[in-house]
């Protein structure tokens, strides 16, 4: 899907109402999504019990590029807008995330400010969990927690297929993107 651009200033609604309420309110739900998959039933029920449900308003902002990352979601009701300022401060909209979509996943992997900014199209309802929470299976669980880490490292890895992909049906694809394995600059 090919991004678009945007110049509109950054939404100033507030962005999330927390519910005391647990996300677990239906399991079928979270076992689908792929980063959770193979997850054995106790161990999915105790993710689903240390999720938590927020809810966004339109054009409510879930977190802004640069921030500190620490917790991802998963799009329970709504679509969200992923977008990333280019070098000249243009907003370009990458994706729109709809029912059963992850983001913010990466940051359980990498421990780096948000890559892009999300914010809520209409009204979403999002899990998020925390990334504190997950290390917790770390200590617990190395089994669970690598098969979770795993998963997430697929996710981003067909995610970047799919990027690479587009940016070669756009005709961007650049010679020399890459030297040694860094980016040039």
């Amino acid at each position: 899907m090919r991004g678009w651009s945007r110049t509109h200033a950054r939404s100033k609604v507030p962005a999330m109402i927390a519910r005391d309420q647990s996300a677990g309110d239906d399991g079928e739900f979270l076992a689908q999504i792929p980063i959770f998959g193979g997850l054995p039933d106790a161990v999915l029920a105790r993710v689903i019990d240390l999720a938590r449900e927020v809810h966004v308003a339109p054009g409510g902002l879930v977190f802004a590029e640069g921030e500190p990352a620490r917790s991802m979601f998963i799009v329970r009701r709504g679509e969200l807008e992923i977008c990333k300022r280019g070098r000249d401060g243009t907003e370009f909209c990458l994706a729109t995330l709809q029912r059963g979509d992850c983001l913010g996943e990466m940051s359980l992997i990498d421990i780096q400010p948000r890559s892009a900014t999300a914010r809520a199209v209409g009204e979403a309802t999002l899990c998020v969990i925390d990334q504190q929470e997950i290390a917790k299976l770390y200590q617990t669980d190395l089994e669970v927690y690598t098969l979770l880490v795993l998963n997430i490292a697929r996710e981003i890895s067909r995610r970047l297929r799919r990027a690479d992909q587009i940016l070669v049906d756009a005709g961007l694809a650049v010679q020399g993107a890459w030297v040694d394995g860094h980016a040039a600059t």
